[in-house]
This record gives structure tokens, sequence and C-alpha cells, in this order.
């Protein structure tokens, strides 16, 4: 199920949102996914718990996706005290999907079965399109041969869109980012209403 997120741009220094939204998390006792490195390049509540991911950041605002119960709250905490801490919510959106494409190829074994894992235990909500596609190479005659010659006895390449899911997609993102072989286009999110901030 697709649970509801909103994009929040977020006025004031980076640090301070942080560290607001941090105390706010641990001073509740609010487990789960909190973000705030730019994991995510810009084109709800569950088991796992809530959802905040640092999308974007300049030196006066944030962008964060915020999952909505979690974004009720801190919406509720700071307006109670406008004038006691230099954040303010500047824009909320509501967030219904996203998508991004992705390519890769690598001649490591060790590397290649990593990303099969991956892409065998795709989040729920979340699929590759009619072109995506995920192929696996063996040739025992490129045995010992060298990384930047033509023949190499494994090799794993991928490429397509992947969309879905805002939670799903994310997670995904965010675990294909630590390969270096593996080129990510800009994050796209799809769009619902905007919402008065704070509200």
């Amino acid at each position: 199920m697709n649970k509801q997120y909103y994009e929040v741009v977020v006025e004031g220094p980076l640090d301070l949102a942080k560290g607001f939204v941090m105390g706010f998390l641990a001073g509740r006792g609010i487990e789960g996914s909190a973000f705030f490195d730019e994991v995510c390049h810009i084109a709800g509540d569950d088991a796992a718990g809530p959802l905040i991911r640092l999308l974007e950041a300049r030196d006066d605002e944030s962008t964060l996706i915020v999952g909505a119960g979690l974004y009720d709250l801190l919406a509720a905490a700071l307006n109670r005290r406008p004038q006691a801490i230099a954040l303010g919510i500047k824009k909320v959106r509501q967030v219904l999907g996203a998508a991004f494409t992705c390519a890769f190829r690598t001649y490591s074994r060790e590397v290649g079965e990593k990303l099969q894992d991956i892409f065998a235990c795709i989040p729920e909500g979340v699929d590759g399109d009619s072109e995506f596609e995920l192929r696996e190479k063996t040739d025992p005659a490129g045995k010992g041969v060298e990384l930047f010659t033509p023949l190499h006895d494994y090799e794993l390449a991928g490429k397509g869109r992947i969309s879905g899911s805002v939670r799903g997609v994310l997670d995904l993102y965010q675990r294909l980012k630590r390969f270096e072989v593996v080129e990510l286009g800009e994050l796209e999110l799809a769009y619902g209403n905007t919402l008065p901030p704070g509200e």
C-alpha cells in the first residue's frame, strides 16, 4: 500500500533543521528512517517507522520527504513556538509516487551478486518498466583477463526506469547509490495537492 508522504520545504539553517528533527524524534521515542545526507537529486508511518529524507539543501532552506503522520507532529511542534526557533515551513506538497532511471555494468562477480540480491528483493509497490533489463553473462575464456580488456569472464549489466511507491523507491535509490558502478538519474516525484504551510 502506498502511504501518504509530503515534500516539505523548511526555511532555516540545515544544521538547525537536522537538530530539531532528530531531537523531536528522540524526545518522542520515534524510531525509523531519517536520512539527512543529500541522498537524492530532485528533477506515513508504517511498521518500520516514519520516513524523513533530505532531498536537497541550500544555506537557507532544506527540502525533505516526510511521512504524513510525522509531518503533522512536526508542523504542530513548529507552530507552537514560532518565535523560539528560526525554522518555518515554506511549502508543502503531497507526493503520490516516485521514479528514477538507473544504468550499470560490472565485471565484479561480488558486486554483481549484491546487485542481483537487491533487484531480487525490490520493495513492495515498486517495479521496473517494461524496458528494464538485467543481463548476466559468463565467459570462461575471459578468466584471468585484465579489467580493462574487452573480454571478461563475468559481466552484469542493467538499465531502465524504476517507479512506484514513495518509500519503496527512495529505499531502493538509497541502496543503489552505495554502488560506484550504478549511474542514477534524478529522482522524479509525482505531486498531488499543495497544502497551506504548517497545516
